[in-house]
């Protein structure tokens, strides 16, 4: 989907020049083109900060605090974010075609949806959280429109931001667990199944958190976006076309997470298993 901000604002796509949409002739230059503009690439570079923010407010809470930590550290330590993007493109090579491609990448060259792109672009960023929580206290004071409230919210509903955002968040939960359980002594390990089926039962509270949280920070991000071309921004993401690239989107970013987190957990299991071999070999006598 087109700049969808996802864990804790992933999209930063920068303004670049892009070459007329005739020069990209074959599917793989499509895809890869589609890559950077959708700001997907952004969002895979940004995997490794949300670790540090996971792990952060995980030590707060956590049992076994310290082997997790130790986890979360490899986690960022190993993503590898060019395997990431060809994992990426190589599921996108398989699940769509030029026609598609070109048709999303003409929405993409727009006039209206590379002003969203810079105003998402603008209000990304750390250092932007001050001035947005300000003009969120202005709005208490100066309440939008009916009609503005609506558009803000019909955005989130039509691009399904939460909803994505609440997957992948879940996918990057189960694969912390199972690599947080592997690397745990055999006596100390628990049963994922469980566990799975708790954080699943999350789904529901992290999506409405999620989606209250992505609505007060539209107002901000989409603070200089017309309600006309508010409008017609949900308009397309109501489109066929929308719908199928909102879908790809989610498919494509799990797909890509479970590929990592598949090849992490086999080293984190490798990586325990020598450990414990370690500690059964005698100690030699000096």
């Amino acid at each position: 989907m087109h700049c969808r901000r996802w864990l804790l604002s992933l999209i930063c796509l920068g303004m670049l020049v892009f070459p007329a949409l005739a020069a990209a002739d074959t599917h793989e230059e499509l895809v890869a083109r589609y890559i950077e503009l959708s700001g997907l690439s952004e969002a895979l570079a940004s995997v490794p900060g949300t670790f540090d923010t996971l792990a952060n407010q995980k030590s707060l809470t956590s049992k076994n605090s310290e082997a997790e930590q130790k986890v979360y550290r490899m986690m960022k330590e190993s993503f590898d974010v060019r395997q990431a993007e060809e994992d990426l493109s190589a599921f996108l090579l398989v699940s769509t075609d030029e026609p598609y491609l070109r048709e999303m990448l003409r929405w993409l060259e727009s006039p209206l949806a590379r002003k969203i792109t810079r105003e998402e672009t603008n209000a990304s960023g750390a250092e932007n959280r001050a001035d947005m929580l300000r003009y969120l206290a202005d709005l208490q004071e100066n309440p939008p429109s009916q009609q503005r409230i609506e558009l803000i919210q019909g955005v989130e509903q039509a691009t399904h931001m939460a909803e994505l955002t609440a997957d992948i968040l879940i996918e990057v939960m189960m694969g912390m667990l199972e690599a947080t359980n592997a690397a745990l002594p055999a006596d100390r390990q628990g049963v994922p199944e469980e566990a799975y089926r708790e954080i699943d039962g999350l789904r529901t509270t992290i999506e409405s958190g999620l989606r209250e949280e992505m609505v007060l920070e539209s107002y901000y991000t989409y603070r200089n976006i017309t309600d006309a071309e508010l409008a017609a921004y949900i308009r397309f993401y109501e489109t066929d076309l929308g719908q199928a690239e909102i879908e790809k989107t989610g498919e494509a970013l799990t797909y890509t997470l479970k590929n990592w987190f598949d090849t992490f957990v086999e080293r984190v299991i490798a990586l325990a298993q020598a450990e414990a071999q370690k500690r059964k070999m005698p100690q030699m006598a000096f």
